[in-house]
């Protein structure tokens, strides 16, 4: 199984923190570089993270200058072939490491990997669970980027270095889906139809600031345009066209042929997920 670096980002939320760390370290993935980077709290979240120590192949506790930098700060000290990162407030559903451990195993073509858009509440209550929508570069240039989850994307280091080997810290919201968009110019990002991590609503988290999330993102989006390669019909009306968000059926209605894109997703994975999880527990 490959070595997964997985790095939690984190300043006080020490409410949810534990249920994170719990998420991850329950599944005894065999070969896991778990990764803390701490931006000084103060609310006994680190107190936690004591009592689990020894899960942590690092701990990083300093002042940072945001999320973008708390998880560069992480993925500076990981040695992982396959990475990804994890809130301090999300989880990891059950045999997610696993399965994503044995596509990389498994897969040698496989660059990047996301499984299903999963939620849940504040007491860690499932709210909905649905199969993640292909995802393209050329998708993502029309405005049609809701969403690639990113407590449920993993990678293979070799694209996180070819496309740039780092998160844009002038970003403050659309971190993750700036780094989509650069890995999606290099490789096609394939979907899986099963769990691997879900996001938590609750109060006062960042992503209720959803205006300014899709603004920033857009504006990216838009940049990207100015350099894009455009020799195909598609992509070049798509360039042309005004840089606006689009929901899936918008996009494809703009665009036609914008489908022939997408990238074909893996199914029927409950029986390879149950084989994995055995091979673990054997070792």
């Amino acid at each position: 199984m490959p070595k997964i670096s997985l790095v939690i980002p984190n300043l006080n939320c020490a409410d949810f923190l534990e249920q994170t760390i719990k998420s991850i370290v329950s599944q005894s993935y065999p070969n896991l570089e778990l990764i803390l980077s701490d931006g000084g709290s103060t609310d006994g979240s680190l107190d936690i993270v004591e009592r689990y120590r020894g899960a942590f192949a690092h701990i990083i506790s300093e002042p940072d200058t945001g999320q973008a930098n708390a998880v560069n700060k992480g993925f500076s000290r990981a040695t992982g072939e396959v990475m990804g990162w994890i809130n301090s407030d999300d989880v990891l559903m059950s045999g997610g490491l696993g399965l994503v451990g044995s596509l990389f195993a498994l897969k040698p073509k496989l660059d990047w990997v996301t499984g299903k858009l999963t939620t849940i509440d504040e007491t860690g209550h499932v709210l909905a669970s649905r199969r993640p929508r292909p995802i393209s570069y050329q998708r993502l240039l029309a405005g049609d980027y809701q969403w690639v989850q990113q407590e449920s994307t993993f990678w293979r280091r070799s694209l996180w270095d070819k496309a740039g080997g780092q998160l844009d810290e002038r970003l403050s919201l659309a971190v993750d889906g700036e780094l989509w968009l650069r890995f999606s110019r290099c490789a096609e990002l394939i979907a899986v139809h099963d769990k691997i991590g879900a996001f938590r609503f609750r109060k006062g988290q960042r992503s209720e600031a959803m205006d300014a999330y899709h603004a920033e993102m857009l504006a990216v989006i838009a940049a990207e345009k100015q350099k894009a390669d455009s020799a195909d019909a598609v992509t070049k009306s798509i360039v042309a066209a005004p840089t606006i968000l689009r929901s899936r059926s918008e996009a494809d209605s703009t665009f036609p042929g914008l489908i022939d894109y997408d990238p074909k997703p893996l199914k029927h994975l409950s029986l390879w997920r149950h084989r994995c999880e055995r091979a673990i527990r054997k070792l």
